[in-house]
């Protein structure tokens, strides 16, 4: 289980709970695009085969809970938001190192990691603070799902790298990644 570095700061449930219909659209653009950055490492490693069964899986999984979000967004008489930048992606993508071909899939790997693991925490406050009992149970079933995926970025990692590299790198885009938590404004979005 990976250990992010820092909590959620408590005002992001008031930020959501403030305007749910536009964290739903974010949620959904989320989905969608992991669920295309799955599909983009399988087709960019096509011989590792563990990593292109995990991804074409994950992928199928993550294309689901899009769906569903769709669906929760059209009850509820939305529509899906435009894509906008996400400033907590953007970041952590600079920090991939680029030089080096292992090194660039490792820290993919990570990095996914990681943002699925910060998915699972905040899905899990959405589970036990949304007024909602629907939604509550919505993302109770998400967290489960989001804990399974960021597991497996991280076996992909250790599978592809010596797991002293893993854990130091790991360690550093920890780090990285509760600074620019820090950083970030609160808003109704996931990151």
């Amino acid at each position: 289980m990976l250990r992010l570095r820092t909590p959620t700061d408590p005002t992001w449930i008031d930020a959501v709970r403030a305007d749910v219909d536009a964290f739903l659209q974010d949620h959904a653009a989320n989905e969608r695009k992991i669920s295309a950055s799955a599909l983009t490492l399988a087709v960019q490693y096509p011989d590792r085969r563990p990593l292109v069964d995990a991804m074409v899986e994950l992928a199928r999984e993550e294309l689901e809970h899009f769906a569903r979000v769709y669906a929760l967004l059209t009850r509820r008489g939305r529509t899906l938001g435009q894509d906008t930048p996400d400033a907590y992606m953007g970041a952590l993508r600079r920090l991939v190192r680029k030089t080096d071909v292992t090194e660039y899939l490792l820290d993919r790997l990570i990095v996914f990691a990681i943002v699925e693991a910060r998915a699972c925490e905040r899905f899990g406050l959405l589970a036990r603070q949304l007024p909602d009992p629907g939604l509550r149970a919505f993302y109770a079933d998400l967290t489960r799902a989001e804990a399974r995926h960021h597991a497996v970025f991280l076996r992909l990692a250790q599978r592809y790298a010596p797991p002293a590299v893993v854990g130091a790198r790991l360690a550093t885009l920890l780090d990285a990644e509760a600074a620019l938590l820090a950083a970030l404004p609160v808003r109704a979005a996931l990151h």
